[in-house]
């Protein structure tokens, strides 16, 4: 599995695991450990796959593919308050601010069109 997985406990405290592909928007699972979460997800991204192949959609590369690409820095500059929900949101989710700043700008993008 070269896409990137994300597996952390189920938010609304039940007790269940939720596994996510990063790469892959909406691709989702659930278990009641990790490793079911993890033997769910890996059906899920095939049949993520196979759907968006049907349709014709774009196949993001996994993330590992796109290490190489050339990355550039940049100062960003937040009020206080929402830099503090970024940092509580990137914590529980295992990000770093830049992949979730890039994420969000991604989707913003890709929501405009």
């Amino acid at each position: 599995m070269e896409y990137s997985v994300k597996i952390f406990p189920d938010p609304d405290g039940d007790g269940d695991y939720i596994a996510e592909v990063e790469e892959l928007k909406g691709c989702t699972a659930f278990g009641e450990t990790p490793k079911k979460a993890l033997r769910e997800i890996e059906t899920a991204m095939k049949l993520w796959i196979e759907t968006a192949k049907k349709h014709g959609k774009p196949i993001p590369k996994p993330k590992s593919k796109r290490m190489n690409e050339p990355k550039k820095r940049f100062n960003v500059m937040f009020p206080e308050s929402l830099l503090h929900d970024v940092d509580e949101y990137r914590g529980r989710h295992g990000m770093k601010r830049s992949e979730l700043l890039a994420a969000a700008a991604k989707q913003f993008i890709s929501s405009a069109h």
